[in-house]
């Protein structure tokens, strides 16, 4: 069967799905998608994307900051609005806590068992769970991964690998050859020989069967679809996106999450019989972490620019399934009322807007400046000035002059009592984004749905409920064994040289 070009106005023939993609904004140019199926109404693709640690409050501020800095809104918010978009929740508790880590989160989804935090398919007792790559691959369906993390970090892994300790990206690398058909990201230290424990050569292991080897942003836009990818564009986690898209050096040689989501639909499209994609903006969740609220929405941009490819690609292939979802909260950043009536509050986006790069970068340049200048207060002030073009009230620059020094001042909050909880403090004061710590929190993760299937996904679901509805969706019948939080502390009760704090 002859392969088709996509294009816009094919789109908007296709009834649901066109709509959904006739409202698309994507900034990224359009598409030419190839396939060897005609279309058809059950599920024949399954895009699953992961704006990783993104809290409640994290697409209302995006949005505000798109519309300020680029002049549109994002398209979260207006699939949130859009009549074909079923709306959701999942809860995200792991096996031993109300606070999942991403490991956990991930292996829910794509085992449809709980587990322990820290863990990759694998319950307490040692028992080896099935991932959802496996299942598809069993099927004679495709599997992808992209994400600006290391390829081989939690939520990645979740969908195909199998370790006792989510650590293991040594071994996680190894797992997904032949498992795993398109793989894009960060994690190259995992590959190389020069770099791994066992001096194994993966890079070539996986060229040996058949995978293109990409290490350039060139190779990410240039239109070729090899059949199997392995896409590594950074020795660790990709760089921000704050620090990509202000840095010509590091915007010319990484790829984005769309162009990379791009590269990975352009591959997988001909697969006979469907496709199961995985696409995760990763470094939302550090950002987070690191109550950097710059970095944090400009790495939410940058997923919803994925989405805008993704709305794009389902337009021309109204038969896949698209899911669109966190792994749970991180830090909650929330927009705090500025000025008197609030009537400051816009303004901040100004600000951000104006932010030129992360924590990561600003720190770097605040040690550098204190070092040649002996510490002096001024050279700091500027530092911040010329990075983040917000001008410090002197008792926020004595504070960051004495966090500089490493002489932190008292702070209750023993969860930002450290650098970055006290940067992100002093500089709420001018976003005015502000977070309640530097974890995970227990907040029910949004999810949106589009395409074929999409109905299931309404209302307030277990995240293991992915697992059965995408499974269901290929009809793929398969069920893991799962383990009660009971028998997982009864089992832990029983085998003392079991350490439970190994899984938090």
């Amino acid at each position: 069967m002859k392969g088709h070009t996509f294009t816009r106005r094919q789109a908007i023939r296709s009834g649901v799905a066109a709509s959904l993609a006739a409202a698309a904004s994507s900034t990224t140019r359009a598409a030419s998608y190839p396939t060897t199926r005609p279309a058809r109404s059950e599920v024949g693709n399954i895009i699953f994307m992961v704006a990783d640690g993104m809290s409640a409050g994290v697409p209302s501020m995006t949005e505000l900051l798109s519309r300020r800095a680029r002049g549109r809104g994002t398209h979260w918010y207006d699939l949130q609005q859009h009549p074909e978009t079923t709306c959701g929740y999942f809860e995200t508790h792991s096996l031993n806590s109300p606070v999942t880590d991403s490991s956990a989160a991930s292996s829910a989804w794509g085992s449809g068992s709980r587990i322990f935090n820290g863990a990759l398919n694998k319950l307490p007792d040692g028992t080896n769970l099935t991932p959802i790559a496996m299942l598809v691959k069993d099927t004679r369906r495709r599997v992808g991964l992209v994400t600006t993390t290391t390829i081989t970090h939690a939520t990645p892994a979740g969908f195909a690998a199998v370790e006792k300790a989510r650590s293991s990206e040594d071994e996680i690398a190894e797992q997904y050859l032949d498992r795993v058909d398109v793989l894009m990201g960060g994690g190259l230290e995992f590959f190389k020989a020069d770099r791994r424990k066992d001096e194994k050569d993966l890079i070539d292991a996986y060229r040996d069967k058949g995978y293109a080897y990409w290490d350039h942003r060139q190779q990410v836009v240039d239109g070729s679809n090899p059949e199997k990818i392995l896409g590594l564009f950074d020795s660790g986690h990709l760089p921000y996106a704050i620090d990509r898209q202000n840095q010509e050096k590091l915007a010319a040689k990484l790829p984005t999450l769309a162009e990379m989501t791009r590269a990975a639909l352009n591959s997988l499209a001909p697969s006979p019989n469907g496709f199961l994609l995985q696409i995760e903006g990763g470094r939302v969740d550090h950002a987070a972490h690191a109550n950097d609220a710059a970095a944090l929405l400009w790495e939410q941009l940058a997923f919803d620019d994925a989405i805008g490819v993704v709305r794009e690609f389902l337009g021309g292939h109204p038969e896949t399934l698209v899911v669109i979802t966190t792994d749970h909260g991180n830090a909650n950043p929330g927009l705090r009322g500025m000025g008197s009536g609030y009537s400051d509050t816009e303004k901040c986006f100004d600000i951000l807007a104006g932010v030129r790069a992360s924590f990561d970068v600003l720190q770097q340049e605040l040690k550098r400046a204190a070092r040649d200048s002996g510490g002096a207060r001024d050279a700091i002030v500027e530092v911040v000035r010329s990075t983040c073009g917000i001008e410090l009230a002197r008792k926020d620059a004595d504070t960051v002059v004495s966090i500089v020094a490493g002489t932190l001042p008292y702070e209750a909050n023993k969860q930002l009592a450290n650098a970055h909880g006290l940067l992100g403090q002093i500089l709420g004061n001018y976003t005015g984004v502000g977070f309640n710590g530097t974890k995970h929190t227990e907040d029910p993760a949004p999810v949106l749905a589009l395409g074929a299937g999409r109905s299931q996904f309404s209302g307030l679901l277990r995240n293991t409920g992915a697992f059965v509805r995408m499974t269901g969706a290929f009809g793929i019948q398969y069920r893991n064994p799962s383990m009660t939080v009971a028998r997982a502390r009864a089992y832990l009760s029983q085998v003392p040289d079991v350490d439970p704090v190994h899984w938090a």
